[in-house]
């Protein structure tokens, strides 16, 4: 049966694609690319940042307004779009000035600061400063002026933790809605001899569901990369000041530990994060006892698997520069547009920066380190050297990390990385590679590709020296998209700082997907595609193999349903363990199975995912429901439910596996939010709460409150059967003093 719908589907990628009418235009958009000069003003005509565009700078500054839909196809858009740009020696100023002619229905549901703007009617400015096609920040605002910044690296996902001191307002008006923002040149690292930025100017009109853009009029364009940017020239003769930026915090936290005989702890915490600009594209930082209390909790995970698990690295501080530690293009990322097969992406990375402050799950200080990150010379490097303190038996350790990267024209990069220390203090661990990528925003005149390739070696005290490589292709067009890659892991590469969880294997995968595009109709595409992996150890013996069939469609609201049927085989040479202490003998299993997936749109005020899978498992069978629930009856409250359930019956015995958790975020304003989460699973019976308050009293100044609380609870009684573990509170004041 698998077979004969492989043979089916693959009938259907040549299938002639649907006709959609397409307007004709007098653009090329293959070769299009815009350029902008912003209008110099004089600071003392600075425009108030209150989202009103009633200033005069306003009336002088530079304006765009030829925009393009994108999606749902591409056409001329229903309605106009104006920019304005301005600059003084200090800042980049925006406006915004979106028409619309269906105001009631304007989306601005999300009021806090870092919320998920892009849910609502919004304008997207990313800029790439060092004009690398592929990295970049992004500053987002919506109709209501609530912000968000975004690290954007290598053409993947967009971080959204990284934060840097910029402002914006916004405001609904008669025809539309406007909005004002200030991005200090201070904010930024860029080189200053270039000949220009690359700019990507995106609307959302959610309510329509609809993509407006400036440049990269192509669907097969991530909107987040910048492959095919825009120019932003002309910004010259700027005041960069100093380029120090001091960032004092000063924190008390009281501890609890409930455990008999209670231990009860209050400290002064202060730290600091001194910034200084070597040059205007060369940052060095120095971290004194750096704080970590407001990282948000791990989105539960319980392994039901036979190897470790991946939780990304969610501290603010890792990720202010990260793109400048990335390693192996898309290889150990799933990007944010490919099409992928390999179901262990993280395995092999060389530098999981984690690793640094966490050690066996537990929180470490530390104590101190420096941070170089930039662009000197035609090279982009990030260096950090970090020294952590003692904990659970642990001795200070001294963890290091170095990566260059240089472009060799706009199509090829290449780079290096090293690595020394063990958190663990375990071994003497070494590791350094090399890589390099190759990308065309056009190949054979159809849409992006990118090649990555590397090669590591690791030397440790314990375990010797082995090594890792691979490559990964990948073809990112709309209509036809796919990829291939293979990697191997020696069985004794062992970086320290880095991630492996699956040593000694060869890793061969391939997937391609087919998307046909519908027109005006209520379905926006349906697409379809194989998924191909097989994996064995380093003697060619299998350990895994799966195919997989994959179906979906998008309505023109943007909810999603696929359906993927998998064929998988697991060959077991060494016994495991599933939740519950279920044993699974070595044998050879099929876990041949389906999954059903539904996602409403996100841009609605309510929504949900729900997935449904069964499957053969091990000997036995698996059935699991996952469960995700959005409600935002207004722009202050933000309410957010999960559920899943695994129910897993093997030979062993049975198990079901339980998450829970409830997200709530209370706005009061643009700059002042208090949120909670809370989360439970019935395996570990932890029961985890932590509470925030931040409000940002001006940009560079912000007071952070909160409260953590950790808790046992087995049994269906919850009084009987609550058992606290930890409780910590914090109340934390920081400013940034810019010089």
């Amino acid at each position: 049966m698998f077979r004969t719908a492989a043979f089916a589907v693959m009938c259907m990628f040549f299938a002639a694609p649907a006709v959609v009418a397409q307007e004709a235009f007098d653009r090329d958009f293959q070769t299009y690319t815009p350029r902008v000069t912003p209008t110099r003003i004089d600071s003392a005509d600075a425009p108030v940042i209150d989202g009103k565009l009633d200033d005069d700078a306003w009336a002088k500054a530079t304006v765009l307004t030829e925009f393009y839909q994108v999606e749902p196809e591409i056409a001329y858009p229903d309605v106009e779009t104006r920019v304005y740009l301005a600059h003084d020696e200090n800042n980049l100023y925006v406006g915004v000035y979106a028409y619309d002619d269906e105001v009631e229905n304007i989306f601005a549901t999300i009021l806090e600061r870092d919320g998920q703007v892009w849910r609502d009617d919004m304008l997207r400015f990313y800029i790439d400063p060092f004009d690398t096609g592929i990295s970049g920040f992004g500053f987002d605002v919506n109709a209501l002026g609530a912000r968000a910044e975004r690290l954007v690296q290598a053409n993947r996902p967009p971080v959204d933790e990284w934060d840097t001191i910029w402002d914006s307002a916004g405001q609904i008006v008669e025809d539309g809605w406007t909005a004002e923002l200030v991005i200090p040149f201070r904010s930024l690292s860029f080189d200053p001899g270039g000949d220009g930025w690359g700019l990507m100017i995106t609307r959302e009109r959610s309510h329509k569901a609809q993509e407006i853009r400036w440049a990269a009029i192509d669907q097969s364009v991530n909107k987040f990369g910048f492959s095919r940017a825009g120019r932003l020239e002309g910004i010259t003769d700027i005041n960069r000041g100093h380029g120090l930026d001091v960032q004092l915090q000063a924190g008390v936290t009281a501890n609890r530990d409930w455990t008999e005989p209670r231990d009860d702890d209050v400290r002064l915490e202060p730290s600091a994060n001194i910034a200084y600009k070597i040059t205007p594209s060369m940052t060095g930082l120095l971290t004194l006892n750096t704080d970590f209390s407001d990282t948000p909790l791990d989105a539960r995970q319980i392994n039901t698997g036979r190897f470790s698990l991946f939780f990304p690295e969610t501290r603010d501080f890792f990720l202010q520069d990260a793109a400048f530690f990335e390693f192996g293009g898309q290889t150990f990322t799933r990007g944010s547009q490919s099409v992928r097969a390999m179901s262990n992406v993280p395995n092999g990375q060389p530098f999981f920066s984690r690793r640094i402050g966490i050690v066996n799950g537990e929180r470490v200080k530390i104590r101190g380190g420096l941070k170089l990150s930039g662009e000197a010379g035609g090279f982009e490097i990030g260096a950090l050297t970090a020294r952590t303190g003692e904990a659970q038996g642990i001795d200070s350790q001294t963890l290091s990390v170095a990566r260059i990267a240089t472009d060799l024209g706009r199509q090829h990069r290449v780079g290096i990385i090293a690595t020394h220390g063990d958190p663990t203090g375990r071994t003497d661990n070494t590791v350094a590679g090399v890589d390099y990528l190759y990308q065309t925003p056009s190949f054979l005149g159809g849409s992006r590709m990118q090649t990555d390739v590397y090669y590591l070696l690791s030397s440790s005290s314990t375990r010797g020296d082995d090594s890792s490589f691979g490559f990964r292709s990948d073809y990112q067009g709309d209509a036809l998209a796919g990829g291939i890659e293979f990697r191997q892991i020696g069985d004794d590469f062992a970086p320290a700082l880095g991630f492996v969880n699956r040593a000694g294997t060869r890793n061969y995968s391939a997937a391609i997907n087919r998307r046909l595009r519908q027109g005006p109709d209520w379905m926006r595409w349906w697409q379809f595609g194989t998924r191909h992996e097989y994996i064995t150890d380093l003697d060619g013996r299998m350990e895994t193999r799966r195919n997989e069939l994959v179906a979906g469609l998008q309505t023109r609201w943007t909810d999603d349903l696929t359906l993927s049927l998998s064929d998988e085989r697991q060959v077991i040479f060494t016994p495991f363990s599933l939740p519950g202490g279920l044993v699974v003998p070595v044998g050879s299993y099929d876990n041949d199975g389906a999954t059903l997936t539904f996602q409403s749109s996100l841009t609605r005020p309510y929504g949900t995912k729900l997935e449904l899978s069964h499957q053969d498992f091990y000997g036995g069978d698996s059935t699991k429901f996952a469960s995700d629930f959005l409600y935002r009856p207004n722009a202050r409250i933000d309410l957010r439910a999960s559920y899943s359930i695994e129910a897993i019956s093997v030979p062993a015995g049975d198990v079901d596996v339980q998450i829970g958790s409830v997200n709530t975020v209370f706005n009061l304003s643009p700059d002042l939010s208090i949120s909670t989460q809370t989360q439970y699973d019935n395996i570990s019976h932890s029961l985890s709460f932590f509470g925030r308050v931040n409000w940002e009293l001006r940009p560079q100044t912000e007071l952070f409150i909160g409260l953590g609380h950790g808790a046992i609870i087995e049994g269906d009684d919850f009084r009987s059967n609550f058992r606290s573990v930890q409780t910590s509170a914090i109340i934390r004041l920081g400013n940034t003093f810019r010089f």
